[in-house]
């Protein structure tokens, strides 16, 4: 019970941060779904002091709204809840937390790539509606997928492990 507790302030402590976290704050974040960003649509971000990645022949930039900080709380609670489920150790919350990095980095290059393949909103359906859209639906099947590997990983070691004993 209290493994559970400690990941709720964590992640309360993660929020409260995050109100006043900046691009150059989030550059751990930024900066590598820059560069897979940059490899995936052969354009080079530059750095701009507090806005983020720019990219000049497609015309964006990878600022903090981008960042994805929520999504890696998210992210955290769930692999955290998964985790603790199954193994009640101290050792599965910083896992979980260092497990949520790679996957925002995932989710957020994922996000990024959608809407810009998927470009500019149809008509009738405002730009702000139909990125947050296309934003919520990678992050949730993100999660969606992540937790189910991992439920079916961890199923299969326990699996594993009892036909073993």
């Amino acid at each position: 019970m209290l493994q559970y507790l400690s990941v709720l302030l964590i992640f309360c402590l993660g929020k409260w941060w995050h109100r006043s976290a900046d691009a150059e704050a989030l550059r751990f974040l930024l900066a590598p779904t820059d560069t897979l960003v940059g490899l995936a649509t052969g354009s080079t971000g530059n750095w701009r002091a507090g806005e983020g990645y720019l990219h000049a022949g497609p015309h964006f930039i990878i600022d903090a709204s981008c960042a994805g900080f929520n999504f890696l709380l998210i992210g955290f609670l769930l692999l955290a809840y998964l985790l603790l489920r199954r193994f009640t150790a101290w050792w599965t919350i910083p896992v979980a937390l260092i497990a949520a990095w790679p996957l925002t980095i995932l989710a957020n290059t994922s996000r990024i790539l959608t809407i810009l393949t998927l470009g500019p909103a149809p008509l009738g359906i405002k730009d702000t509606a139909w990125h947050e859209g296309q934003g919520a639906f990678v992050y949730l099947s993100v999660l969606v997928i992540a937790g189910g590997l991992l439920t079916y990983w961890l199923k299969s070691a326990e699996s594993t492990s009892l036909s073993n004993a």
